[in-house]
């Protein structure tokens, strides 16, 4: 009897322990496997946060590229067929000289616009309110589309980073509007407080759920967007609306 005793003893202890040993080979198994998910993350985000530096540094050369090389050279072609339609004398070559120049101006028009699209000029020296004035003023031209822009704030203090991926992102939202949402309208505002950024977006347009639109999106712009809202720290809403969409930035300074 007590060596039957003694055997179920051993037996429950060696159970006990053998079910520690595996508990214990588990709990192992998964911090090793949440230690390399978190060192993979922290790598893709050190990753992120590199390419989109590389992206800036590169839209910035390229745009002074365009600016300074490109329309420099397409100014001097210019002045020289001015020059040689102001000595010629036989109608039909000056109308085709005054084609040319035309092609030249318009050429010239296209470029200045890539320039400014990969990289404004204003932000580093004006800051993102006067650039974001100067895009409505280009959008409504080319877009057609009624924009009420306000600005609580006429200077907001960013960390050059933080400005540019912001007016990207803004940037994007209304281009991707202006393709996909027959929108005619659309309201805009822009706040700070000391810590905060708030942006509202507020559209006529089609309804559309932007984080739903981004699990079966195929095109690069909603995942450029999510891309750089992770990079500085911005959180994307959308607001309850019965008719057309309101989208909120909220952007933590310094986050």
């Amino acid at each position: 009897m007590a060596n039957e005793i003694e055997l179920k003893f051993l037996f429950w202890v060696g159970t006990f322990m053998m079910l520690a040993l595996a508990v214990t080979l588990i709990l192992i198994t998964l911090l090793y496997h949440k230690r390399v998910y978190s060192m993979r993350e922290k790598e893709a985000e050190n990753l992120l946060k590199a390419t989109l530096e590389v992206e800036q540094k590169e839209r910035r050369r390229i745009a002074s590229d365009f600016h300074d090389g490109v329309n420099g050279d397409l100014n001097a072609i210019s002045n020289y067929i001015s020059l040689l339609y102001t000595k010629e004398e036989d109608h039909f070559k000056k109308s085709v000289l005054q084609e040319v120049k035309q092609t030249l101006d318009h050429t010239k028009e296209n470029i200045q616009m890539i320039s400014y699209n990969l990289m404004p000029p204003l932000l580093d020296t004006l800051g993102l309110v006067a650039v974001l004035k100067d895009f409505f003023v280009k959008f409504r031209k080319w877009s057609k589309i009624d924009v009420d822009d306000q600005y609580l704030n006429e200077y907001i203090t960013l960390t050059q980073t933080e400005a540019y991926e912001l007016y990207r992102i803004i940037q994007e939202l209304f281009n991707n509007m202006f393709k996909h949402g027959k929108i005619s309208q659309v309201k805009f505002s822009i706040s700070a407080s000391e810590h905060l950024v708030k942006v509202t977006l507020s559209d006529d347009g089609a309804p559309f759920d932007f984080y739903q639109q981004l699990k079966s999106s195929k095109g690069i712009g909603l995942k450029s967007i999510t891309t750089r809202l992770k990079q500085i720290g911005a959180i994307l809403e959308q607001g309850p609306q019965e008719t057309g969409n309101t989208i909120i930035l909220t952007l933590k300074k310094g986050s």
